[in-house]
């Protein structure tokens, strides 16, 4: 294949191994979880990415200069579309509303008394806490709960500084 053909496509290929590696891991590794299979998909796709810069690089050597401004721009254009991916599971696992909407569809019309005993604020809080506590997110001392392990707040003060730059924002209710 022709370097120049191929070169363009290298973000959409990393993303590829990217999406297969989650999908198999997520199916077929047992307690490895949502969220972990997405991070090991984003860095298999990212070591995809890597291999093949190396590769269009050994055929098609160019100037360091011209090679680094280009994989710099498919890391760019690789992350981009991780983050995106992300987003897309995370819209269809997590949001309320989506939920909500396939479980009116799967059952024979829900009153509001039904729909609020599936959605009881404390019991969401009471789950999405013993989710944090289990994973080391969070932690339970003297009766009061405080940051463990800090990776998703990282992750969620960058997604916070991300909306801020692009948004001019922190968020929607801002």
């Amino acid at each position: 294949m022709q370097g120049g053909v191929f070169e363009p496509l290298i973000p959409v290929f990393a993303f590829g191994a990217n999406v297969l590696i989650q999908v198999l891991s997520a199916r077929h590794i047992r307690g490895l979880g949502l969220l972990k299979s997405i991070f090991l998909g984003f860095g298999a796709g990212l070591l995809c990415l890597l291999l093949l810069e190396g590769y269009a690089y050994f055929i098609r050597p160019r100037v360091s200069a011209d090679f680094i401004s280009a994989a710099v721009a498919d890391a760019v254009t690789y992350s981009a579309l991780g983050y995106g991916y992300f987003h897309f599971i995370n819209l269809g696992v997590t949001a309320r509303r989506i939920r909500l909407l396939i479980e009116v569809k799967d059952s024979s019309g829900l009153t509001l008394e039904e729909l609020l005993s599936r959605y009881n604020a404390k019991e969401m809080v009471s789950n999405r806490l013993g989710r944090l506590l289990g994973s080391g997110q969070v932690a339970l001392k003297d009766g009061r709960y405080f940051i463990g392990k800090p990776v998703m707040l990282l992750a969620a003060n960058a997604m916070t500084a991300l909306k801020l730059l692009v948004l001019g924002k922190k968020s929607e209710f801002d």
